[in-house]
């Protein structure tokens, strides 16, 4: 069991501070003693005035016992001199007996007892008494839940400077419990004790500001994180996670979440594993990209009769994963045999085709310049009029509108970025038609990918770096158009990306 001085004892200077605020006689030794740490001597002055009443007296006298100041420690006659302190109107004395009623240190425990001293203590002006009896309210350990004087006590301490008891006023405030909720209040009470230094009250300015101020909202997350605050560690990884206010930066994050998980906090692991899934998922996307670059580059340089050399070195390419066998330019015993064209169904919308947004960051748009000036590789081969050595080739897409995207254009894009997604469907035609009805701006694109049912149309707008300017963005499309707009990562429509057929 703890000792009462442990729990209700301090440092001599601490106590010094209590003392000047209790009554007693111009002159003691007593207190002269006591301040010059002269105990064994003031343990008999101290005694001689707290017999004749002196709560001043008493509250030191049991200050001694508990700390074994000059004598030995005595829990017990701590507790009867706080009493007879407190009973004289010693605000320490009875706060301190609040405290051992509450935490059955020394005392049957008992809350009705505990409520009576923490009373008597609020009622003097002492802080920590008015913030314990507040939580008693709040809790219903006085014998009844009141969360309006728990609110007003919890005031009464936090108007006195007490920073935990702002925090709690802040939150009841921003809760609206016991008090009509007022957010600007609210932020002025987390404020005050966040600039104080309480590592909670940072982490709750952090919060309330991630929509308000991002940059603001950094900041308080770091001041918490550099405490060791494990909320504060987690929600920094978020922020990096999602790039909110700054750059997203994955490996950062998953270094905070796992700061997060070594400080205790078990629910940053699952936000662990989300960043450590998702890094892969970029690598292999960020692959595929690769190969598909590394594909166009291979087949533009070589020629449509290379040497026997050149088509072996193809065909090793495909066989070690490089090139598609698709890709491969066959030999010359080979025809170009293109796939059979597909044909669009009836334009449909399905929920198995969507997902929640993901959050993330993203680079500047391609201009329509740019978008229409996509090249598809097999363009840039040279033509030859020995047919039979022409490579087989896929059924170029070569819609006569400035809206359509060139095949494989969605896995060029930078993965972590967003763009806007309107609409989906398997009617090319009907697509057009959805741009022209809504008065759509003219930068608004789409792309093909292929589907079990057959191909379908994805139509999109912008590149963004940010949900934020992805949602800003948003007002740019025609309010007829923004019911069905949904905010999304590159990433994700990669990942969804198959290679139109036809």
């Amino acid at each position: 069991m703890a000792h009462l001085p442990v729990l209700l004892g301090a440092g001599s200077a601490l106590l010094l501070s209590s003392v000047s605020f209790a009554g007693g006689q111009d002159t003691n030794a007593c207190y002269q003693l006591f301040s010059t740490a002269d105990y064994q001597s003031a343990r008999g002055q101290c005694q001689e005035f707290a017999e004749l009443g002196d709560a001043k007296a008493a509250f030191l006298l049991a200050t001694m016992y508990y700390q074994a100041l000059g004598t030995d420690e005595d829990d017990q006659r701590g507790l009867f001199w706080d009493k007879v302190a407190a009973e004289k109107g010693h605000p320490e004395s009875a706060y301190r007996l609040g405290l051992a009623y509450q935490l059955g240190q020394g005392v049957a425990q008992s809350n009705s007892q505990a409520r009576h001293w923490y009373q008597q203590a609020a009622l003097a002006q002492h802080a920590k008494a008015q913030k314990l009896l507040a939580a008693m309210f709040e809790t219903g350990a006085a014998g009844e839940k009141d969360q309006s004087r728990a609110y007003q006590w919890y005031l009464k301490a936090a108007q006195q400077g007490l920073v935990s008891a702002q925090l709690k006023v802040g939150t009841m405030l921003l809760e609206g419990r016991g008090v009509t909720a007022n957010r600007a209040s609210a932020q002025h009470w987390i404020r005050k004790a966040a600039e104080a230094g309480n590592s909670n009250a940072q982490v709750a300015m952090g919060v309330i500001l991630a929509e308000i101020d991002p940059a603001e909202s950094l900041i308080w997350y770091q001041r918490s994180a550099k405490q060791g605050n494990s909320l504060a560690l987690q929600n920094l990884a978020l922020v990096y996670y999602a790039g909110q206010g700054v750059e997203a930066d994955h490996e950062k994050a998953a270094e905070l979440a796992q700061q997060a998980v070594d400080a205790g906090n078990s629910e940053a692991e699952s936000l662990l594993n989300l960043i450590r899934l998702e890094t892969e998922q970029q690598k292999v996307v960020e692959l595929q990209a690769e190969k598909q670059q590394l594909t166009r580059l291979i087949r533009e340089s070589v020629p449509e009769n290379g040497s026997g050399e050149q088509q072996l070195l193809l065909a090793t390419l495909s066989v070690d994963g490089v090139l598609p066998e698709s890709e491969v330019v066959a030999g010359p015993e080979a025809a170009a045999v293109p796939p059979e064209a597909g044909e669009s169904s009836q334009e449909s919308v399905t929920a198995s085709e969507t997902a929640s947004p993901e959050l993330a960051a993203t680079q500047p748009a391609p201009s329509a310049t740019e978008l229409s000036q996509e090249v598809n590789a097999a363009d840039a081969l040279p033509d030859t009029e020995d047919q039979s050595l022409t490579q087989p080739q896929p059924v170029e897409w070569h819609p006569d509108n400035p809206y359509a995207l060139a095949d494989g254009w969605v896995m060029d894009q930078f993965p972590p970025n967003f763009t806007i997604q309107l609409r989906y469907g398997t009617d090319e035609a009907g697509m057009l038609k959805y741009i022209k009805k809504h008065n759509l701006p003219d930068s608004v694109r789409y792309f093909r990918t292929q589907r079990e049912a057959g191909l379908f149309y994805v139509l999109i707008y912008g590149d963004y770096k940010t949900i934020p300017e992805a949602e800003q963005a948003v007002a740019e499309i025609p309010e007829s158009a923004r019911k069905s707009h949904w905010i999304r990562k590159f990433r994700r429509l990669q990942e969804l990306y198959v290679p139109p057929e036809s």
